[in-house]
């Protein structure tokens, strides 16, 4: 394929203060052929004035505004419908982008048929934009690497290739963005049954932070003020409950042979008590 096309889901809400400088990454990169589909979801600072001036800068951004707030799940949800492009990646309002990030994850997608992902090394930086040296984002490339191990890797490795770049039928493929807690996740987890992932060597993808000291109990309590409360009852108080019944279910859809099934269905049964404890009371 010849200059494939890539599609930028950047859901927004409340990004006034880093917005123009993720934009700014996103017009900067090596290759040309994207759009940025920027939806807003009813912000009350100048995020939608943010919005206005960079759609009107560049006719690559196709901005829209939502009428009433979707909330964070079904803003991405939104983004990801209006793709109609090759390639498809998600952004989030406060990163800042390598300027060769999609030359590089085009490249590895075109090579490489056995890749569903690629990604950037990401590395957290604070308010002021320095490195965070003691909060490390590790990431994995699961190239050459079974069903059963890619899986595993996924569900202990932390979640940042979902900001990574794949193909748009494949993401609208899988069944991720749902109203349940740890869609990142599940969404990996779904993807990995499909592929490989490949970690690019084009540069740094840099993410804020903004909660210093915060522990894996503060952090569910900020969630249950925001992002829960869109949540059952049952999800928005036991959160956790439906996560390993969902990466049940991908691996039993998927295409796998039943025998690997069923070491899958060991692997989460084994992981799912060992994974939540070992992130409780830790400082995120």
């Amino acid at each position: 394929m010849s200059n494939p096309s890539i599609g930028i889901g950047l859901p927004v809400y409340q990004n006034e203060q880093f917005l123009a400088a993720t934009l700014d990454s996103i017009l900067a990169q090596s290759y040309t052929e994207f759009v940025v589909y920027l939806s807003e979801d009813q912000s009350n600072d100048k995020t939608a004035d943010i919005c206005l001036q960079y759609a009107a800068m560049d006719p690559r951004i196709r901005y829209s505004q939502n009428a009433t707030n979707l909330g964070e799940i079904g803003n991405y949800q939104k983004v990801l419908d209006l793709a109609d492009t090759d390639y498809f990646m998600f952004a989030r309002g406060h990163e800042i982008l390598p300027a060769n990030l999609l030359n590089d994850c085009i490249e590895i997608l075109e090579n490489d048929k056995d890749v569903v992902l690629a990604f950037a090394k990401t590395i957290w930086i604070d308010e002021q934009g320095n490195h965070l040296p003691k909060k490390n984002l590790p990431h994995f490339d699961t190239r050459g690497c079974d069903v059963a191990a890619r899986c595993a890797l996924t569900f202990w490795g932390k979640y940042e290739a979902f900001y990574g770049v794949t193909r748009t039928a494949t993401m609208k493929s899988i069944k991720a963005l749902e109203p349940i807690v740890a869609t990142d996740l599940i969404m990996l987890f779904e993807m990995s049954l499909l592929g490989t992932f490949a970690n690019i060597n084009a540069g740094t993808r840099y993410r804020r932070y903004y909660y210093s000291n915060e522990s894996y109990a503060d952090r569910i309590k900020r969630y249950q003020r925001t992002l829960y409360q869109q949540l059952s009852f049952m999800d928005r108080h036991f959160p956790f409950i439906k996560v390993p019944i969902k990466l049940i279910a991908c691996a039993f859809r998927s295409p796998q042979p039943f025998s690997t099934k069923l070491i899958l269905l060991l692997i989460i049964l084994f992981n799912a008590p060992l994974r939540y404890l070992s992130a409780r009371g830790k400082t995120l």
